[in-house]
């Protein structure tokens, strides 16, 4: 299985609708938990290190940098709850935890990360599908 992971208003559901044929899950409860100001930088490495290790997913990370592009996807919701309204921050989380565990080489040949900043549904869906083809 690959799972998209990265904050709300990023484009993961758009991604998978355009990659009909492939198994991929929008998010998975265990990953999604760790991206909260609550969990540490060391904390949040390390249990998503351990779910990689015991683990047969594969994890890709989708970072959006356009503040404005992030709020502007979230503006158009029907429903905008707590989490929405801190998107930009949570993106910083998934940007600041995928640096890191690069860095330190901790990345287990299963998280990978597509930088979406201004690119359009067709060109991060293909970035997407580069590496699940490099996967499978």
């Amino acid at each position: 299985m690959i799972i998209l992971e990265g904050t709300d208003a990023v484009g993961k559901s758009s991604v998978i609708k355009n990659l009909e044929g492939y198994q991929l899950l929008d998010r998975d409860k265990n990953i999604c938990k760790l991206f909260d100001f609550n969990v540490s930088l060391l904390e949040r490495t390390n249990k998503l290190k351990e779910y990689l290790n015991n683990n047969k997913n594969y994890v890709i990370f989708l970072i959006n940098n356009d503040k404005e592009e992030l709020e502007r996807r979230v503006s158009l919701r029907d429903i905008i709850d707590e989490y929405d309204k801190y998107t930009y921050l949570y993106n910083l989380l998934y940007l600041e935890t995928y640096l890191y565990m690069e860095k330190n080489d901790l990345l287990s040949n299963k998280l990978f990360m597509v930088d979406c900043t201004g690119l359009n549904l067709e060109e991060q869906t293909s970035k997407v599908r580069e590496i699940i083809d490099k996967i499978v």
